[in-house]
C-alpha cells in the first residue's frame, strides 16, 4: 500500500472540520441550540452552519484522497488576495471605500465588464450597502486610520 503525501488539499479540510467541530460544540453547549418553548437559541445558526462546514470538509477530504497532483494557478488566488487587500485597506481607508474599490477592480479587471456595466453594478451595490446597512440599520463600519486622523 502506497502512503499518500499530505498536501494542502488534504490538510485544509481537516483544519476546517476541526474548526467546525469547535464552533458546533460552542454553539450547542455554551449558547444553546433549542428551547422547548422559546424555540431557537443563540447557538442555533452557528451549529447549523458548522454542521454544513463539517459535511463539506469530509466531502472535500474524500475527493482530495482521490486526486493525484496539487497545483494552484494564480487565478485561484485572486479571491484570497482580494480579501487580504480589503482587510489591509480597511485598516487604512475604511471598510466602505475598500469594498467600493474591490467591486470596481473585480468587475472591470477580473470579470472584464464594460465601464457602463461596471459603474451601474457598482452604484447598485453601494446603494444597497449604504441604504440598508449604514442608513437603515446604522451599522458602524470601520473608518480607517486616515479617516480617524482627518476627523479626530
Amino acid at each position: 500500500m502506497k502512503i499518500k503525501k499530505i498536501t494542502s488539499r488534504i490538510f485544509i479540510p481537516i483544519i476546517t472540520a476541526i474548526i467546525a467541530t469547535i464552533f458546533a460544540s460552542l454553539g450547542y453547549f455554551k449558547y444553546g441550540f433549542w428551547h422547548p418553548t422559546k424555540g431557537t437559541l443563540p447557538g442555533f445558526f452557528p451549529v447549523i452552519i458548522s454542521l454544513f462546514l463539517f459535511v463539506i470538509s469530509i466531502i472535500v477530504f474524500i475527493a482530495a484522497l482521490k486526486e493525484e497532483d496539487t497545483h494552484y494557478p494564480l487565478q485561484n488566488w485572486y479571491p484570497a488576495i482580494g480579501v487580504t487587500m480589503i482587510i489591509i485597506c480597511t485598516l487604512i481607508i475604511g471598510m466602505l471605500p475598500s469594498l467600493a474599490i474591490f467591486v470596481l477592480v473585480w468587475l472591470k479587471w477580473y470579470e472584464k465588464y464594460s465601464w457602463k456595466t461596471t459603474i451601474t453594478v457598482f452604484l447598485i451595490i453601494m446603494g444597497i450597502v449604504i441604504g440598508a446597512f449604514v442608513i437603515w440599520l446604522g451599522v458602524p463600519f470601520p473608518k480607517g486610520v486616515i479617516f480617524e486622523m482627518v476627523f479626530n
